[in-house]
């Protein structure tokens, strides 16, 4: 049996033990990313062996970053210049420290070998506050129950560091000098201190800048790689309260107004219309979840599984190139109701929140609508009560507003098929004009329907489409009552998802373009004329509260990021970030770190992103970067001056 890795002339060196107990954190951390790369696998399906083994050579810089980081404690205790190091009782207490801190890490990134399933990106400062009013007992509990393998891994992983950590031995020497010992030891501090500052910034140069996420893009063929490259405690701990908006001059301000300006003008025969509008975002509803949008599918005998949203597609305005801008629920209201996406952090979690936000809400109330927001979660869920208000939404209608605790799902809210019939009854007391938006909760992890309803949807390939089936049928019921309401043909409906669903079967649905797919509808019933599919035309959240301004006639100026898709002029484009802007236009999708275009695709074409067209179409891709900089430039400093207005 191997009782320690070192010779006997090694076993009295502080620093030897220290040494090797940084590589066994390092080699455990490259465990962790095979078992991420593995669990995620079909998220990196273009990722050969060989890009494989470069991307774990660069996850080392990440990984000795993140050891350093999260093992201060334990290098300052065995640095220290003293001969008690080596007692027992003091070692005891520094493995203790060693195990504790490290046995967190671990943790942190095999959460991550799920959770990124849900987000596409490496877990980052902002979980802490996104889930500040969630039930964290309840999280947990759920996640150990539904992925208690990872816990299984966890504590295997746990108990191979202990007895690694073990086979280290520091042993006493029976004699020293001290006019050796202290001023060598006290050397041996000075520069492993200075070791340990240069690693965890990446460099000794002056000019080098302390790594952070942005830095993994230079091992990466593409985007999403960046996240095999990445470890979870250095992707926390380098966002905890930051934000990564810098001032930016692509071109000059004249220039960059030309290329793209989120300040909206009315026409000049615009005429304002009071009609209602209530805004729908349903829970993970991707896209390739609606059959309407996957004839193609199955040899087109695809039917998918929200007959209702299928027969709404029928009777709405459907730009059939739809697409959300971020990959989290908290990144969607922003993007909907304010039309400011989420650029690498939910942008409610950045101090730009407090800036002055255009919104929707704030829009028609000056144009004397009644607003509301209804959430069947417990209030105060996701912070959403709180941005409603921030927005200028005047009544919040969550589970307490709803009253009956029995209706509870036991994780996340009230069902939605109760909770929407709620919602219908109380528009029926509003007084019109009104705008309401409502954000449903039932098909979501863990993917349950109410025991009445077991077996009575169409059950697919992974959970969640029988669950998408359930809120498809309450989304129904919900149109069948409203449907009976003096208001409801006097009302633009907007139907939308907060993001793609978190399992996909369809390998066009596992692209970077298709993580993003969601369907966004235009429901006017009352107006026959606007309804129509236009297959060449890209729309996204952000261009949802400009459309609904242009239908309704608005007759004032105002900000918005994205485009109303009634005036073609202002453009066909749609933005989102997954370890790179992704920026799609017509029948082309860009990927861009800030600096170099990563890769350009004809996704309508080449739908799973083979043909990298970057050197082959430069006029294109020259032309998609200057606007896709331009928007970016808009953004960050009009993000920093807080110039959020028409003004």
């Amino acid at each position: 049996m191997i009782k320690s890795f070192q010779p006997r002339a090694l076993r009295r060196s502080v620093h030897v033990a220290m040494l090797l107990a940084l590589c066994l954190a390092m080699l455990l951390y490259t465990v962790c990313r095979l078992l991420f790369y593995f669990f995620n696998k079909g998220f990196f399906a273009e990722t050969s062996f060989a890009d494989l083994l470069y991307l774990m050579w660069g996850g080392l810089k990440f990984d000795l970053a993140a050891v350093l980081y999260t093992n201060l404690l334990f290098i300052a205790l065995m640095i220290l210049p003293f001969r008690f190091r080596h007692h027992p009782v003091y070692q005891k207490v520094v493995k203790w420290v060693f195990l504790v801190f490290n046995g967190i890490g671990l943790a942190l990134n095999c959460v991550d070998f799920i959770y990124y399933r849900f987000t596409l990106r490496r877990t980052t400062g902002s979980v802490v506050k996104e889930f500040a009013n969630e039930d964290w007992g309840g999280f947990a509990s759920s996640f150990l129950v539904d992925f208690w393998y990872i816990a299984v891994i966890w504590v295997a992983l746990v108990a191979l560091m202990v007895w690694l950590y073990n086979r280290i031995k520091l042993e006493k020497a029976p004699t020293y000098n001290p006019w050796f010992y202290y001023p060598w030891h006290t050397v041996m501090l000075v520069l492993t201190i200075g070791l340990s500052i240069a690693a965890m910034r990446g460099g000794f140069r002056h000019s080098t800048r302390p790594i952070t996420l942005s830095n993994a893009g230079e091992y990466v063929k593409r985007p999403q790689e960046m996240y095999i490259v990445l470890n979870t405690p250095f992707s926390i701990i380098r966002t905890i309260n930051k934000t990564s908006y810098q001032k930016l001059a692509y071109f000059p301000d004249q220039q960059v107004t030309q290329l793209y300006s989120p300040v909206h003008q009315p026409t000049d025969s615009a005429k304002f219309q009071k009609k209602n509008v209530v805004v729908i975002v349903l829970e993970s509803f991707g896209k390739e979840a609606v059959g309407g949008y996957n004839q193609h599918l199955e040899n087109g005998t695809y039917t998918g599984f929200t007959p209702f949203l299928d027969s709404l597609m029928g009777q709405s305005k459907v730009y059939w190139n739809s697409f959300a801008n971020g990959r989290k629920s908290i990144d969607a209201l922003p993007s909907v109701l304010t039309s400011i996406p989420s650029i690498q952090e939910p942008f409610v979690l950045t101090q730009y929140v407090s800036n002055n936000l255009p919104s929707l809400p704030r829009t028609l109330r000056q144009k004397g609508y009644y607003t509301s927001f209804f959430h069947g979660a417990p209030n105060g869920s996701m912070g959403f009560d709180a941005f409603m208000n921030l927005i200028g939404v005047q009544d919040y209608y969550g589970m307490t507003e709803y009253g009956k605790p029995e209706d509870f799902d036991g994780m996340w809210g009230i069902w939605d098929e109760e909770f929407l019939q709620f919602m219908a009854g109380k528009l029926n007391t509003f007084q019109e004009p009104f705008m309401s938006a409502v954000f449903t909760t039932s098909s979501h992890h863990p993917y349950k329907v109410p025991d009445r309803y077991q077996g009575k949807f169409k059950k697919g390939p992974f959970e969640i489409f029988e669950c998408i089936g359930y809120s498809d049928m309450a989304l129904r019921k919900f149109f069948r009552k409203a449907s009976q309401a003096p208001w409801f043909k006097n009302t633009l409906f907007v139907i939308t998802a907060d993001h793609s669903a978190t399992h996909t079967f369809y390998p066009e649905y596992q692209t970077a373009w298709g993580n993003f797919a969601v369907p966004i509808l235009f429901y006017a019933p009352g107006d026959p004329s606007f309804r129509g599919v236009e297959q060449d035309r890209v729309v996204q959240q952000l261009d949802i509260m400009p459309t609904v301004l242009g239908y309704l006639g608005y007759d004032q100026p105002y900000f918005s990021f994205g485009k109303n898709m009634l005036n073609p002029a202002e453009g066909n484009f749609a933005i989102s970030y997954q370890g790179a802007y992704q920026w799609t236009e017509g029948d082309y999708f860009l990927q861009f770190d800030g600096i170099n275009t990563l890769g350009l695709f004809n996704y309508r074409e080449d739908k799973f992103l083979k043909e990298n067209l970057k050197d082959k179409e430069p006029l294109i891709r020259v032309a998609m970067e200057n606007k896709l900089k331009a928007f970016i430039q808009q953004y960050n400093n009009r993000m920093l001056e807080n110039k959020l207005t028409a003004k």
